[in-house]
Formats: structure tokens, sequence, C-alpha cells
């Protein structure tokens, strides 16, 4: 299977992971709908994430990623495998982009890894605020559990850990945030899906899903402002 025909993939020179799963465009008549689950994307963190990355190339800085290009209606990369709300069971080529997504995650954390002895994930997702006082962005960590890699362990906040310090700081200069590390009844449904877990036990990889509002990601001003916010975190990561 041709990778670039699903997912939009890059090498980095850092050790930081940009993953998409949920803003996918592509319906391919060869894929039958899911039965079971989500069947709306998260709007345009297909194409903020894209342009983080190109943000960053200007700065010289080059991350790793990897974006779905596939509607989320088709599959569901958060998902584990054997559930009915990942894809459905009659397409082996869902089957296949599902098992190609996590194996490419997976090969580029090790990656890192091996080359920097150390990796950041970012999940990057999007939600809808069910009321104006909850937070704009929130961070998932299975309350801290995929934060091994520790930036100044003095800290009880996110401060705490290499990649969620740098990130929390400079969108939070922006936007209310929840770091999810306590457990509340505002992050318990965003402390991290399939994609973050899959990075429990792995040592040496800091995973983060990163829910964004929906206002953010729709209007342009506030969807600017996170780039830079972002970019600015990245920027420090590398210093």
């Amino acid at each position: 299977m041709k990778l670039s025909k699903y997912f939009e993939i890059g090498k980095g020179t850092i050790p930081v992971i940009l993953s998409c799963p949920h803003g996918g465009f592509k319906k391919p008549k060869s894929i039958p709908n899911k039965t079971l689950g989500v069947q709306n994307p998260d709007r345009n963190t297909y194409f903020i994430a894209k342009q983080i990355i190109w943000a960053l190339k200007n700065q010289d800085i080059n991350i790793y990623y990897i974006l779905n290009k596939i509607h989320r209606s088709k599959v569901d990369l958060n998902r584990p495998p054997r559930s009915s709300l990942a894809f459905n069971k009659s397409s082996i080529e869902a089957k296949n982009i599902h098992q190609l997504f996590h194996d490419q995650l997976l090969n580029f954390s090790q990656e890192c890894v091996k080359k920097y002895d150390k990796a950041l994930i970012i999940d990057f997702h999007g939600f809808t605020k069910p009321y104006n006082e909850y937070p704009d962005v929130i961070f998932g960590n299975v309350f801290g559990k995929t934060l091994k890699i520790l930036e100044d362990p003095h800290f009880e906040d996110c401060n705490k850990y290499w990649g969620c310090s740098q990130l929390y700081n400079e969108i939070a200069q922006i936007f209310t945030l929840d770091d999810g590390l306590a457990l509340s009844d505002i992050n318990i449904a965003y402390s991290g899906g399939y994609i973050t877990h899959r990075f429990y036990n792995i040592p040496k990889v800091n995973a983060i899903q990163l829910e964004v509002a929906k206002f953010i990601r729709m209007e342009q001003n506030s969807s600017q402002k996170f780039i830079n916010s972002f970019v600015n975190g990245i920027l420090k990561i590398v210093m």
C-alpha cells in the first residue's frame, strides 16, 4: 500500500512527533463507512497541522509528522482495531490503513528514542466546548501516566514534564487550559484515547493528546494565535 495515498508523512530533525488522526477529508468509495461511532472529523485540524509544520520549517525546525487524509466516517485511528468504532470489519483496506498509521507512529517514536534518547508525541484533536467557562485547550496524558521524561521534578504541575511544560506555558498565554494531570469532570473524556494509551508503558516517550476547541479551529484569528503559541512552544523545547 502506498502510504502517501492515505497519509502525509515527514521525518524530522528533532524528537517531536505531530499526529493528526481525525482531520482527514478523503472518502474513498472502496472503503465502506463505519457502522458505529463518531462520523464527523475534527474540522481544520489537518490544515492547522500543516500550517504548524510550515511555520516551523520557516524557523529551520523540522518535526516528525503523520497526518491522516482519510475521513473519520471511514476509519477512526484513535480507537483500537478490535473495536467496531475503528472501521467497518468487512474492509481489509480500512484495517490496513489503521495498522499502517500506528506502525508509522511507533517507528517514528523508536527512531527518536534511538537518535535523541527521548520523544514527544503530540496527538492533535478537536472538541466543542459545552459552555463558555470550559477550557479552550485540554492536555490528555492519562493523568500524567504517559509523561515520563522530566523537565523539573520540583514542580507538581505541567512544568514538571519535558514538552508538556513548554507547550502549556506558551498556549496558556492566549487560551484557558486544563493540563490533564488531575482527574476532573472536565478532562475525564479527554484524558487520552487509543493513540495516547499505546505509549503508556513505553519508556523515554512523552505522549499528549491535545484537544483544541472548535472556535479556535474555525476562527482565523484564533487559529493563527494557536499556531503561533504552538510553534513558540516547540521552539522552547529545542532551545
